[in-house]
């Protein structure tokens, strides 16, 4: 401020100038055509006006430069690939704009809009945004469905863009962004590790821009990434729409040895081997294969602890329900031997219905092993004993569905005749001896010898 020149005031304009209190008009004078002249006591006053001046805008423009470096836009927050509603606001030949909410719109194409859809200002429309663009101050919008031609320009990280997967090479995939060459690695094709990623070859596929470089001409995609937050809008919808006794179709995932996973959409659940079916499952690679669709019924939902029960039986009829009017005591069949117990064998009489054979009931002649009389797989011909529907418990009779051998035996074996039998039992007081299929009699010790 100290080389500025000072102005100088001239004897003829400070004679001219109007003297206070002497009642004199002031008079028009001609412009002072020389330098102003004035105090050094004013130079330094107003030098002192002119720093404070500089100072105060200086620091408006410091704490303005400040907010905005700290403050976030409201389109800068959204998430590429989120599903949002708003409010149209403009309409141009090329573009709609669209609010959503106070000082957050985006733009779109008009030729996203069909010619039989009215695009008017108030409208409300479904939207996705793909990515906030910083030098418009604007999200970049299509609609559900619709995906942006790659360009250059366009082109950022987060952006959403369809391209064809056209060849192999090392680490991944080359995919074709409809004229702009892109690299998928093999990592992010899909939501699970893929045994062979060439099963995706010529297909067109939707993927997320997760690197770009222009100036190298390189773009790095992912369909994972889009893939997962699928899966998560669409976790979080079913989790809200779950309750417990709905009837849901999923998909098997994963299958072990206590059940089988079960994708519903985005949420997993388990089927354990208990639920698979009315009737006995020994593996459940017998019932369930992986990528099977099926229909599951929601048994329990545990948010705490995030997991899902799920029965594959209940979602089919019951087949206990009137069994007792199907298979009445005493009715005969033939029914085929499931499983094989020290105490007798289950057998299946008609898909999810079981019923217990004793070992007393397996024939006329003394069995002492369930598994001297049947085999698992046997067809056997059976006898209903009793039916308890409630307690879920039919009892069959094998020797009841055979001829009694007893009957006629006294007319067969008179007294004092002589036969030839087999020693099926010894005891301390005699044996047993069988002299006919079902007949046994008794050696007394006393008459051994």
């Amino acid at each position: 401020m100290s080389d500025t020149p000072k102005p100088e005031v001239t004897n003829e304009s400070a004679a001219d100038a109007p003297r206070p209190g002497n009642g004199a008009e002031p008079r028009a004078t001609a412009a002072p055509t020389g330098p102003i002249q004035i105090s050094e006591a004013e130079q330094r006053e107003i030098d002192r006006e002119l720093e404070e001046m500089m100072s105060t805008v200086s620091g408006s423009a410091d704490a303005t430069g400040s907010t905005q470096a700290t403050t976030t836009l409201p389109g800068e927050s959204v998430e590429p690939g989120t599903k949002m509603t708003g409010t149209i606001v403009g309409v141009s030949d090329e573009e709609v704009f669209v609010e959503f909410g106070a000082k957050c719109q985006g733009v779109l194409e008009r030729g996203q809009f069909t010619k039989k859809e009215t695009v008017e200002v108030g409208g409300r429309v479904e939207v996705i945004a793909d990515r906030y663009d910083a030098d418009s101050g604007l999200l970049i919008l299509r609609r559900p469905g619709v995906i942006q031609k790659a360009t250059w320009d366009m082109l950022s990280i987060g952006t959403i863009v369809e391209g064809r997967v056209t060849g192999m090479i090392k680490g991944g995939l080359e995919v074709d962004l409809q004229g702009i060459r892109g690299f998928m690695p093999g990592s992010q094709a899909s939501l699970a590790p893929m045994k062979d990623i060439s099963e995706l070859l010529n297909e067109k596929i939707q993927c997320e821009v997760v690197e770009v470089h222009k100036r190298s001409k390189n773009v790095i995609v992912s369909r994972r990434r889009l893939l997962e937050r699928e899966a998560a809008a669409n976790r979080e919808k079913l989790e809200a729409e779950l309750e417990v006794d709905q009837i849901r179709k999923g998909v098997v995932r994963n299958i072990t040895d206590f059940g089988a996973f079960v994708d519903l959409g985005g949420l997993e659940g388990l089927v354990h081997i208990r639920d698979l079916s009315w009737g006995t499952v020994e593996k459940v690679s017998d019932v369930l294969t992986t990528g099977q669709e099926v229909e599951v019924k929601v048994l329990k939902i545990d948010k705490e602890r995030g997991r899902l029960s799920l029965g594959l039986k209940h979602a089919q009829p019951d087949p206990w329900v009137n069994v007792g009017d199907r298979f009445a005591e005493g009715t005969e069949l033939k029914a085929r031997v499931v499983r094989v117990l020290d105490f007798g064998a289950f057998a299946e009489i008609e898909p999810g219905v079981e019923a217990l054979i004793p070992i007393s009931e397996m024939g006329w002649t003394r069995t002492n092993r369930t598994e001297d009389a049947v085999s698992v797989g046997d067809m056997v011909a059976v006898k209903v004993l009793r039916v308890e529907p409630k307690k879920r418990r039919i009892a069959l009779s094998m020797k009841q569905a055979q001829p009694d051998p007893w009957a006629g035996v006294l007319e067969s074996f008179t007294p004092q005749s002589l036969v030839k039998g087999k020693v099926t039992k010894l005891m301390d007081f005699g044996a047993f001896v069988e002299i006919a299929p079902g007949i046994e009699g008794m050696v007394h010790i006393s008459e051994i010898s």
